[in-house]
């Protein structure tokens, strides 16, 4: 079956057997959204690329994992992941 034919569920579960073309196919799938999640979240398009490459990464590593709605957990993920790069100007 087609990459693109599969369940998230199904595209993580080959992820976790270290099925590279089951994370482009995610990546494919959710790399936008979490990108513009990002962006509003940090303001620069740069920083919220580098969101989105450490979300993928963290897919890699297991740290999502199949069971649930895979899409609601990566824009978290990426919402949580921008707010941690967002810096805030110092009063002074």
């Amino acid at each position: 079956m087609p990459y693109d034919q599969l369940s998230d569920n199904a595209l993580l579960e080959r992820i976790a057997r270290c099925d590279r073309a089951a994370l482009g196919a995610l990546y494919d799938r959710y790399a936008a959204a979490a990108l513009t999640v990002a962006t509003l979240v940090t303001g620069q398009r740069a920083t919220a690329e580098a969101v989105v490459e450490q979300l993928f990464w963290s897919v890699w590593r297991g740290e999502i994992v199949a069971g649930g709605r895979v899409r609601h957990h990566l824009m978290l993920g990426a919402r949580q992941l921008a707010r941690g790069r967002v810096t805030f100007p110092l009063d002074g």
